[in-house]
């Protein structure tokens, strides 16, 4: 009897498992450059974002954008880039601070949204749109003693980048999950074997 459960124990999670992978591996953007801008009103600074597609198999067109950092002025150099498949791609925009923007840290996200849309089905069955998105702050400070605009070369960096892993949220969600199903079931079937003594 005892054989019989652990093999439906372990087909469980097996089963598990198997659900909790996804169907395809999200975009990723990892943290823009310069990272931690402190700019004044008036000021305009450069950056540069890195759209990664490293575990892609199909060229993608993609259209970075930023949420959160009203009233702040961000640009993109190009409004649609194409990554191909298995690469990263440098995209450049321009922060400019209106001369009546608040002072304070302004915390936003930087998107970019791509074609063909990719899409993961998660344990629940249900699909989720992967739009990659990274958090980023700017601060709009008061004294130029404060002031960190760091110079940005607009060429793309010889050496070789190396791609930051992101894990959708769903994944993360599911792993929870299955972690705590199989700790409540390992709890049970000890104290039922406990019992049966």
């Amino acid at each position: 009897m005892k054989k019989l459960n652990v093999k439906k124990f372990g087909l469980m999670i097996v089963l598990g498992l198997f659900l909790s992978i996804q169907t395809v591996v999200s975009l990723g953007i990892p943290t823009p450059y310069p990272s931690n801008l402190r700019m004044m009103r008036g000021d305009t600074a450069d950056f540069r974002i890195n759209i990664q597609a490293v575990t892609e198999s199909t060229t993608l067109s993609c259209s970075p954008y930023t949420t959160g950092f009203d009233p702040l002025i961000i640009t993109f150099k190009d409004k649609t880039v194409t990554v191909e498949a298995g690469e990263i791609k440098t995209v450049y925009g321009t922060v400019t601070i209106p001369s009546n923007a608040p002072i304070k840290t302004y915390e936003g996200l930087v998107h970019a949204t791509c074609a063909p849309v990719v899409e993961v089905q998660d344990i629940s069955g249900s699909k989720v749109t992967q739009t990659p998105g990274v958090k980023w702050s700017l601060s709009v400070i008061t004294t130029a003693a404060e002031r960190n605009i760091p110079s940005l070369t607009t060429t793309t960096p010889t050496q070789e980048v190396t791609p930051t892993p992101t894990i959708p949220t769903s994944t993360i969600i599911t792993i929870i999950i299955i972690i705590a199903v199989l700790v409540i079931g390992v709890y049970y079937w000890f104290e039922k074997g406990k019992k049966k003594k």
